[in-house]
């Protein structure tokens, strides 16, 4: 159990609900008594330019950064973690500086290791690109 003192009182942090009920007792009634959060924790992570952050339920996020001849025979980029399930979304964002460049960015396909995106452009282009999954 954690505690901090505050003007109130004391704030306890009690890991478990089993350790509230025991020392419940104990717990002035200005004092605030927290339950520790069960959510989701990061339990990996790579926070370079091409990186990931994976949590303890599951999830991941992960992006980069590609250049490349985008037209339409495409790229593809490959994650920088695999996901043990699948990837449920990816998308791109270009940095393009070609005025004369009409149409939108599209993913032609999705694996649980790779992507493949389009950019309606034939001339070099930087790319973002953002993949969510488990």
């Amino acid at each position: 159990m954690a505690q901090s003192i505050t003007n109130l009182g004391k704030i306890h942090v009690f890991p478990s609900e089993t350790l509230y009920n025991q020392f419940k007792n104990l717990v002035a009634d200005n004092d605030l008594a927290l339950l520790k959060d069960d959510g989701a924790y990061i339990i990996a992570a790579n926070l370079a330019q091409n990186g990931y952050v994976k949590f303890s339920n599951g999830l991941i996020i992960q992006w980069g950064y590609a250049t490349g001849s985008w037209g339409s025979s495409g790229t593809t980029v490959t994650f920088a973690l695999a996901f043990p399930v699948e990837c449920k979304i990816a998308f791109n964002i270009t940095n393009a500086t070609d005025t004369k460049t009409t149409g939108a960015n599209s993913v032609e396909w999705v694996s649980a290791t790779q992507a493949k995106f389009h950019f309606p452009t034939t001339s070099s282009t930087k790319l973002w690109w953002f993949a969510l999954g488990n």
